[in-house]
């Protein structure tokens, strides 16, 4: 097993996962976050499995370098990148966006032949065939981008009145959101590994039976829970859900059959 010592360093990885750990679970963050969205989850989500945050170019302590400028692209570098440490066992978490780019990085490595995550878990993310964004909201100016922002619950609306960091964090996500802003074509390959499909019961850009469609992306074991709260319900009850979670990676040898749960 490669440990962070013995592979190159890459700053996709701000912090090194735990060579000791059974499972190692990579986390893709929102449209316009950064891995720190995912400190604390180590702490709360049990034994065996280390929590490996992604951070993607353009945010943080990469703002100066380029973002990537297609899912295609991104899958490539974050394969390029991070396959020294997926060749241990490890499963993908992706939030909203961050889902569709843990679902193509799997699909380029199964294309390709290299080990996929034994597990792949979405929370707020629309099946790959579906439009993620809708033009309307592409197209809203700079502060209206910023309140649909707000009310999603993705920024502080204490954001608004900096303008400064407003543009900053407008254009970011608006080129993680153009990311999703083209439904994959299809029919796509379905993965090997089983899919997990989180929704919040109060997200407004998830309508009842759209978790669903993820049903086809793979070959193996298929399930999706409802969960309280919005669009960032992770973050309302984090040690409720990351309980669970922990719960379901445990589940590793679990290939075929499927379930669904509200």
């Amino acid at each position: 097993m490669l440990t962070f010592t013995q592979a190159t360093r890459t700053p996709y990885l701000p912090q090194a996962p735990d060579p000791r750990a059974p499972l190692r679970l990579f986390c893709f963050h929102h449209a316009g976050g950064t891995a720190a969205a995912f400190s604390g989850w180590q702490r709360l989500i049990g034994d065996g499995i280390s929590v490996v945050p992604v951070q993607l170019p353009g945010r943080a302590e990469r703002s100066g370098e380029p973002r990537p400028g297609g899912l295609a692209e991104l899958a490539a570098l974050l394969d390029a990148e991070l396959d020294p440490w997926l060749r241990s066992p490890h499963a993908f978490y992706g939030h909203s966006v961050g889902g569709l780019v843990a679902h193509a990085l799997a699909r380029h490595r199964a294309a390709a032949a290299r080990s996929v995550p034994e597990r792949l878990v979405v929370g707020g993310c629309f099946a790959p065939h579906r439009h993620h964004v809708t033009r309307a909201v592409t197209e809203l100016g700079e502060r209206d981008f910023a309140r649909w922002l707000v009310r999603l619950g993705g920024v502080s609306a204490a954001l608004i009145e900096y303008p400064q960091w407003l543009r900053a964090a407008v254009a970011l996500t608006r080129d993680d959101l153009a990311l999703a802003a083209r439904p994959d074509p299809g029919p796509l390959a379905p993965l090997p590994c089983p899919v997990d499909v989180f929704t919040g019961e109060n997200d407004p850009q998830v309508r009842e039976g759209e978790p669903h469609e993820w049903a086809r992306y793979t070959s193996g074991a298929f399930s999706a829970r409802w969960f309280p709260g919005g669009h960032f319900f992770p973050w309302d009850d984090p040690a409720a859900f990351l309980g669970y979670l922990g719960a379901r990676l445990g589940r590793r040898t679990e290939r075929a059959g499927g379930a669904a749960a509200r």
